[in-house]
């Protein structure tokens, strides 16, 4: 049983709405870890208005982690915090971040979580958490440390006074494509069998006259909608991230073409 220390006074928060606390976990909805993460969460910030992006990034996935918190980051208006926890190395001396990106706040282990919305968003401004409670589990910092930090930056606590600057959160080998380049890499999976890749819109040059390959097989131009395909056939097209995704019409590309996180999509 936690006995949680006094709640911090919440009278600087805005009385006008309620804030904003998103979270993003490997934790599935099985077992209690999510309940009482968002129980600590409350104790700090018993008015937030919490929303679950997911809690089925797959196990100590961080690269998919990285990409959902990206999407959360750049769905959501000034103001919300985010907190992301797939942490893989939970209770060794790796750091906890605080980051701001995008006119928000994002909680998470300093180990690449942050890295898609940094590159894609950012940069942004980067703190090492400071703060620790006087007793924790050395493996659920997510309920122990990062919920409860979520819970006082929604109620009003000053980042500068729980952490501290830092030049160097730690980024994984993942980038935007380069305008005009020849190649992209998927970087997403998704439910449907969409296959995300790295190449932004806006770094396609001259669009509609590329042709797009996966797997030694011709996607042809870029579409506008899936409908734009014959049923079941495979297709390229700008997904609702902004970015460059290879679909099947009525199907799965990720099954149909056999498709995998690191895949090179050629553009000619």
């Amino acid at each position: 049983m936690i006995v949680w220390p006094r709640r911090p006074n919440l009278a600087g928060v805005a009385a006008d709405r309620r804030p904003i606390v998103t979270l993003t976990t490997d934790f599935g909805t099985r077992d209690h870890y999510v309940a009482v993460m968002k129980a600590a969460l409350l104790h700090y910030c018993p008015d937030a208005c919490l929303i679950d992006v997911t809690h089925d990034v797959p196990r100590h996935d961080i690269l998919c982690g990285s990409i959902t918190l990206e999407r959360a980051i750049g769905g959501f208006p000034p103001g919300t915090v985010h907190l992301a926890v797939v942490d893989p190395g939970v209770g060794t001396d790796r750091r906890i971040l605080i980051t701001q990106i995008n006119g928000q706040t994002a909680i998470c282990p300093d180990n690449g979580l942050i890295t898609w919305a940094w590159r894609r968003l950012g940069p942004g401004r980067a703190y090492e958490l400071g703060w620790r409670p006087q007793m924790s589990s050395h493996t659920f910092h997510g309920r122990d440390v990062m919920a409860p930090v979520a819970g006082m930056i929604a109620s009003g606590t000053s980042i500068e006074t729980i952490g501290q600057p830092i030049p160097d959160p730690l980024l994984l080998d993942l980038f935007p494509a380069t305008t005009g380049s020849s190649m992209a890499h998927i970087i997403h999976i998704d439910a449907f069998g969409n296959a995300t890749t790295n190449m932004d819109a806006s770094a396609l040059q001259s669009p509609e006259q590329l042709q797009f390959l996966i797997a030694e097989r011709s996607l042809g131009r870029l579409r506008k909608t899936y409908w734009d395909a014959p049923p079941g056939e495979p297709l390229a097209l700008i997904g609702s991230s902004g970015l460059l995704e290879i679909a099947v019409r009525d199907g799965s590309a990720s099954d149909q073409l056999n498709l995998h996180v690191g895949d090179i999509v050629t553009i000619e």
